[in-house]
């Protein structure tokens, strides 16, 4: 335990590398191999409520964590405040911000995790860092696009998923991209 927990210090982007490749490729595969389902919940999800309150719950949940731990001496005081306003500012958000809740939501997920991988990727000495930190940055852009415009994502998904060929074109390049972050973490990293 001790020395998983001082290769995550000393060297976290290569665990980064493949937990993103591989979730990349997870959520990625269905669109490859049965593209008409998966265009058929594609489609679907920007309207969805339970994925957004769940994906919400989870950014809320990491936020808090990460609030209460940066309060540290000066700003201990705001440890009660991260608390208790992060579980009613969620329900506030569940009752009054839920347009799209679900895009929004993965936009404030892709920011959370685009920080860990970009933090990962700036302890790490290799040049090949700079794909992670690219594709972390791809992400931050699509995720504040996401978040402020989430009818033209509902619109831009739309047109991707329009056919089969579409589809599999798509997922096959998150496919393709989630491999290379796999190789990248297991051999370069």
């Amino acid at each position: 335990m001790i020395a998983a927990a001082t290769f995550w210090e000393t060297n976290p982007l290569p665990v980064v590398a493949m937990v993103l490749g591989t979730f990349l490729m997870a959520t990625r595969l269905p669109g490859v191999i049965a593209p008409a389902k998966f265009r058929e919940a594609a489609v679907k999800f920007p309207r969805s409520v339970w994925a957004g309150r769940i994906l919400m719950a989870i950014v809320a949940i990491w936020s808090g964590y990460r609030l209460f731990g940066a309060a540290v001496d000066e700003w201990a005081w705001a440890r009660p405040v991260a608390t208790f306003g992060i579980p009613v500012a969620y329900v506030l958000i569940i009752f009054f911000g839920n347009q799209f809740l679900s895009v929004r939501a993965l936009a404030a997920l892709m920011l959370l995790v685009a920080n860990v991988a970009v933090r990962a990727a700036d302890q790490h000495e290799s040049p090949w860092r700079l794909v992670v930190t690219v594709v972390a940055y791809i992400w931050v852009v699509a995720a504040i696009w996401m978040a402020a415009a989430p009818n033209q994502f509902r619109d831009v998904l739309t047109w991707f998923m329009a056919d089969d060929r579409r589809c599999r074109t798509v997922c096959g390049a998150g496919l393709a991209v989630g491999a290379i972050l796999v190789a990248l973490g297991a051999f370069v990293y």
